[in-house]
């Protein structure tokens, strides 16, 4: 079975941070997109196959994929990294049966609707309101951006999202 080493949301998926500095942090040898939108889009999906390291492997998989590859222990047996580019693909993730303990928050990108809650992390309510969701049901929720830095707790950071 699949160890999940890292689960994180993070609006930018592979880039810089997560090459350089959590694949390492992790000891994972392979990541796993999780996003509807990307599965769908060969184009893209190429672009970031091609941006992991050399031995890195990645896929790409909707939610739906994800959940069943999971539940059929299907998978692989290396340590992997699991990225979300949203709250919505994550949370519907767990509620279909992903199993997430810890789940670290990187990076949302702001936008209309959303509020800044630390610094690379804008949140709107529908977000709050998920993520409070899985934190309720025992997933442990921190804001991480990089290693070297403090981990912040996510339920102290959400005093000003207007619910």
């Amino acid at each position: 079975m699949a160890n999940i080493k890292l689960v994180r949301i993070d609006s930018r998926l592979i880039h810089g941070q997560v090459v350089t500095k959590w694949l390492k942090v992790s000891n994972a040898r392979r990541i796993i997109i999780i996003d509807n939108e990307l599965s769908a889009d060969p184009f893209m999906s190429e672009i970031y196959v091609l941006a992991a390291p050399q031995g890195i492997a990645v896929d790409i998989y909707s939610v739906d994929t994800a959940v069943a590859k999971f539940k059929e222990n299907q998978l692989g047996n290396e340590d992997i990294l699991v990225l979300f580019k949203n709250v919505a693909n994550c949370y519907d993730s767990y509620k279909a049966g992903f199993p997430i303990d810890y789940l670290q928050i990187g990076g949302i990108a702001s936008a209309q609707g959303r509020t800044s809650v630390y610094r690379a992390v804008s949140l709107d309510s529908a977000d709050v309101a998920q993520l409070k969701e899985i934190q309720e049901h025992g997933t442990e929720i921190f804001i991480h951006i990089i290693p070297e830095e403090t981990k912040v707790r996510f339920d102290k950071t959400i005093q000003k999202v207007k619910l």
